[in-house]
Order: structure tokens, then C-alpha cells, then sequence
């Protein structure tokens, strides 16, 4: 599965960009997000702030952006 993290801008809704998480982080996703089932390949999550910090730290980099909303989708 892909897994990618999209940043809407707040003024427009628009997508502004997005960033792939890294293959095989599903176990670790599991446990940032709270999923009790396995993903079907069609759902999309708000990110709260904590989530998207421990996000952040599996794609290495720092993406937070006041400006965005940020959600996690899945991609079978």
C-alpha cells in the first residue's frame, strides 16, 4: 500500500502538495495512527498535530506548515 500525507491549503482547500511516506512503514503507521483493522486502500484521515509530528519523523523531514491542513491516504 501507498501511503501519502497531502497538505490542503486552508484559504482554498486546494491540494498543495504531498509527500510518500516509505514502503514498509505500515506497523509503525498502524501504531502512530490507532488502527485496530487492516486498510483498505480507499480511506483518508485527519492528521492531528501528534500524529503528523511522528509522521514527520518517519519521512525524515519537517512539513508542518500553519498555512495547511494536513491529511494521511491510503493507496492500494
Amino acid at each position: 500500500m501507498i501511503y501519502l500525507i497531502e497538505a490542503f491549503d486552508k484559504k482554498t482547500e486546494f491540494l498543495a502538495f504531498e509527500e510518500e511516506l516509505p514502503q514498509g512503514s505500515d506497523e509503525k503507521l498502524k501504531e502512530i495512527m490507532g488502527w485496530v483493522t487492516e486498510q483498505q486502500g480507499w480511506e483518508g484521515y485527519n492528521l492531528n498535530p501528534q500524529q503528523l509530528g511522528a509522521l514527520q519523523e518517519l519521512l525524515g523531514k519537517t512539513i508542518y506548515d500553519p498555512a495547511y491542513t494536513f491529511q494521511l491516504t491510503c493507496n492500494a
